[in-house]
């Protein structure tokens, strides 16, 4: 087995970095940019629906079987269709990450806000609160910590929808690196681009837990 295919020059990665920074963060950032905008569109986009599906249960009754569909098959099979349809840039590499992070998160979404203790529903009956209000002060504040993981989830989705259209689209983007390093074997490369990776993935699941942890402190006290 040639191992040198599989086992990077850690020295070579280093050089690599030291001499190439700026080529790393602009292809680094194309895809961040595109992973962070996609989660926080489908975090937003999730939440309107499953308080609307909470609200009108004819449409909770509608999305299930597309959430089922949806998670049937993988979702990059569509990617190409999407780049038919919207052509190529930041808005198609967008809806590719934006379509693969949406259902998984908006089932989450709707299970955490449909869960609300039944003490906190009576108050909330008690206090003839309308359901606009309910939502916001009574099931939202609740499920919070429950959306938080979702989110956390959702990034980590949004960064493979992210590389996935960078694979079907190769202009830029830590995924267009990756598939470039490929065709020439270039194994540095591509482990200095999962490392970006690995590390924009730690940061932002490390502050998102940082944060549900703090919520769920003060709701204990």
């Amino acid at each position: 087995m040639h191992w040198n295919l599989l086992v990077p020059n850690f020295s070579e990665m280093v050089t690599l970095i030291k001499d190439h920074p700026g080529h790393f963060f602009a292809n680094w950032w194309a895809t961040f940019s595109v992973s962070i905008t996609a989660s926080l569109l489908a975090i937003c986009a999730s939440l309107v629906m499953s308080v609307l599906a909470l609200r009108f249960k004819m449409m909770e009754i509608l999305f299930a079987p597309i959430i089922a569909i949806s998670q049937s098959f993988p979702l990059q099979a569509i990617a190409p269709l999407i780049i038919i349809l919207l052509g190529t840039g930041f808005h198609t590499k967008t809806s590719i990450a934006f379509v693969i992070a949406f259902f998984p998160i908006y089932g989450a979404f709707l299970t955490s806000i449909k869960t609300t203790p039944s003490n906190i529903l009576a108050h909330l009956a008690i206090c003839h609160t309308s359901f606009t209000r309910g939502v916001r002060y009574g099931r939202l504040p609740y499920a919070l910590p429950a959306l938080i993981s979702a989110a956390k989830v959702g990034f980590t989705l949004a960064v493979l929808g992210a590389v996935v259209a960078e694979f079907i689209h190769p202009d830029k983007g830590l995924g267009y690196l990756i598939l470039v390093a490929q065709s020439s074997y270039n194994v540095e490369v591509i482990y200095v681009c999962v490392l970006l990776l690995i590390m924009q993935g730690i940061a932002v699941y490390g502050g998102l837990s940082v944060l549900e942890n703090k919520i769920i402190r003060n709701r204990t006290r």
